[in-house]
């Protein structure tokens, strides 16, 4: 893999359910830690919680892998436990609540991530946390990343409500502030 396709530049995953954002992004951070970088990196992973019945309803092989590795003895991995608020909710209502309490979690890693100061970052759905953020607060937290890998939903299959469209509308945002593109 050429890492320097990845060095000092913002690159965003961007696709549909199932299409493998997590995996591609999954082989980006081995490289990088094969490479000895793992001091450097942080991980902010926003991937949700998804029950069986959630997938099942919705006909999904699979939604909200996380960005783990086996090798993580430097590097920093932050999380927390988010929900799927469209996979989850009765509601748009319920979804949107759910939506605003994910934000409150992804400004808290955030702010953990600008204090341990690494210059690598991987975001893992990025799209969790634009549900009720903007992509300009995302641009205003990472802005002291000089490398940032990103990935997030941009499709169809979870839905055209309010959330969703609104998911998209930042998703669009978001795109003007990274260099590489990579749509799955």
């Amino acid at each position: 893999m050429d890492l320097t396709v990845y060095f000092n530049k913002r690159t965003l995953v961007l696709g549909d359910v199932n299409a493998g954002k997590t995996t591609f992004c999954k082989a980006i951070l081995e490289a990088m830690l094969h490479e000895g970088l793992a001091a450097r990196i942080a991980v902010i992973d926003f991937a949700p919680e998804i029950s069986t019945t959630g997938r099942d309803l919705s006909n999904l092989k699979g939604v909200g892998g996380k960005l783990l590795v086996d090798d993580r003895q430097e590097m920093v991995w932050l999380s927390d436990t988010f929900v799927a608020p469209r996979l989850s909710s009765r509601s748009e209502q319920e979804a949107l609540q759910k939506a605003r309490d994910n934000a409150a979690k992804g400004l808290a890693l955030f702010k953990r991530y600008r204090e341990v100061q690494r210059d690598i970052l991987f975001i893992n759905d990025i799209s969790i946390f634009l549900q009720s953020e903007s992509a300009r607060r995302v641009m205003e937290l990472t802005v002291s990343a000089k490398t940032m890998i990103a990935n997030g939903y941009y499709g169809e299959k979870l839905g055209a409500g309010a959330l969703s469209l609104r998911e998209r509308k930042e998703m669009e945002s978001l795109q003007g502030h990274f260099d590489n593109i990579i749509m799955l």
